[in-house]
């Protein structure tokens, strides 16, 4: 074994974390405007998909400035 992957479970940290405040972000707006009424699975899927998205890149951005960071 070659050890604990630090970097690895910061990224995986920062992930989880900005996923959990993206969804609620979505959540409480007004995304569900954009379907048509009563379509519920559509709008939840919709949520997911854009919350895993932004958290993706979020996730980018703080890495490589931490990577940026170091020297």
């Amino acid at each position: 074994m070659d050890g604990f992957n630090v970097s690895g479970l910061i990224y995986t940290c920062i992930y989880l974390i900005s996923f959990l405040i993206i969804y609620f972000i979505i959540l409480y707006s007004n995304i569900e405007k954009l379907f048509k009424q009563g379509a519920i699975w559509p709008i939840r899927l919709a949520q997911l998909i854009l919350a895993f998205i932004l958290a993706y890149f979020v996730a980018e951005g703080i890495q490589s400035l931490i990577n940026a960071a170091q020297f």
